[in-house]
């Protein structure tokens, strides 16, 4: 059991995972501080670009620019009181 840990954290911190990720973050950082376009938008504008990937890495980048860019929605809603996703629209008032 510990070696399937093992060889799944060394497909996740492979170089290639990680910039992936990273990518993704500011993918869905920038699409998220956008008022107007939603996490749905950016994993939608996103998903024809995974099908050329790896499965690993094309996992990692949808869960990535879902997540970032649904945190990253309060960034304008703190700064400017306008939501950047619908879900932080209770969080301006």
């Amino acid at each position: 059991m510990l070696d399937a840990y093992v060889t799944a954290l060394g497909m996740v911190l492979d170089p290639y995972v990680l910039f992936v990720i990273t990518a993704s973050a500011i993918y869905g950082l920038v699409v998220g501080c956008i008022p107007g376009l939603s996490a749905t938008m950016a994993t939608a504008l996103l998903v024809p670009l995974t099908f050329f990937m790896p499965p690993v890495p094309a996992i990692a980048a949808i869960v990535t620019t879902s997540t970032m860019a649904i945190f990253s929605g309060d960034i304008p809603g703190c700064l400017l009181r306008i939501p950047g996703t619908p879900a932080s629209a209770a969080y301006v008032d």
